[in-house]
């Protein structure tokens, strides 16, 4: 039992918390390296509040704690050291709003509303302020396997979907054969700036049951060779 898991089992949340269990292992092992070192933590969707005191009980008094949430009964769950925005996660100026007064985070955690929608704005205006080595999460992602109102995009495209397409991005200097070759010389450190924004600082895209996560990280274009 590790400890995140500890503190949702004991019941020592005052005010209420829903989690699927099987996150905390998944998040204990993401979040430990952050436990120490005092970082901004935004969650998307706070509900009655009781992740809220988990985050600030696991990572400290001196971490930086944001929630977001549409319900203007969220503010509640404030206190000196936490704030909670209120507002709609698919609305792109809030988010931008938001973005701004908070500057970076290095966690983000989505358990919003889980609309399609709301997922995929709130990543793509969110996403580049996390920290170098930042972490982002969605929960709930079983809800893009439900469909019905929860795919609510005109292109049809669900967070699975936008995940998988990212998957993709990761491999812009892999995936083209024309780089193949200069790859595997002593030049391949030219195409470094030959990819998106995304490529060069996303280094992994995991996908457990109900979540995916998106781990920053500075990179190279990746050079091979045969010995």
């Amino acid at each position: 039992m590790n400890d995140l898991f500890s503190f949702f089992a004991q019941r020592r949340n005052t005010r209420p918390m829903h989690k699927w269990h099987h996150y905390f292992e998944v998040y204990d092992r993401l979040f430990t390296p952050f436990r120490y070192t005092n970082p901004t933590v935004l969650e998307i969707g706070v509900q009655g509040g009781g992740s809220l005191e988990m985050w600030r009980w696991y990572f400290g008094d001196a971490a930086r704690i944001y929630g977001m949430d549409l319900d203007p009964n969220a503010r509640r769950n404030e206190d000196v050291a936490t704030r909670v925005f209120i507002g709609d996660q698919g609305d792109r100026n809030f988010l931008r709003e938001v973005r701004r007064q908070i500057g970076v985070a290095d966690i983000i955690i989505d358990d919003g509303a889980h609309m399609a929608n709301q997922q995929i704005a709130s990543f793509e205006e969110l996403y580049s302020m996390l920290t170098e080595n930042g972490i982002y999460v969605v929960e709930d992602t079983h809800t893009a396997v439900w469909g019905g109102r929860y795919n609510d995009r005109q292109d049809g495209q669900t967070i699975m979907s936008f995940a998988f397409n990212c998957c993709a991005r990761l491999m812009e200097w892999t995936g083209r054969p024309e780089h193949f070759q200069q790859l595997m010389g002593d030049q391949f450190d030219q195409l470094n700036d030959k990819v998106s924004e995304f490529c060069r600082t996303t280094k992994g895209i995991s996908f457990y049951d109900s979540l995916v996560v998106f781990e920053r990280g500075r990179r190279i274009a990746p050079r091979h060779e045969q010995i």
